[in-house]
């Protein structure tokens, strides 16, 4: 499974800032919207952190 964080960027002041593959985000925000009735209003970190999706289309949800 590839990761959706792409290599991190200096940002302002020296601090570090991940980038998202947005066609994966993008992909994961279709695929909650089919499975659970609604679009989700997270942000992309917390879309990451908590939700995957494997080549054939099928969400994974991480539970911690």
């Amino acid at each position: 499974m590839e990761a959706l964080h792409r290599p991190m960027e200096m940002g302002r002041m020296g601090t570090r800032i991940a980038k998202y593959d947005s066609d994966k985000i993008t992909k994961i925000r279709e695929k909650i919207e089919v499975v659970f009735g609604k679009a989700s209003t997270w942000n992309d970190v917390v879309i990451s952190e908590r939700y995957n999706i494997t080549p054939d289309g099928d969400l994974i949800m991480i539970i911690r």
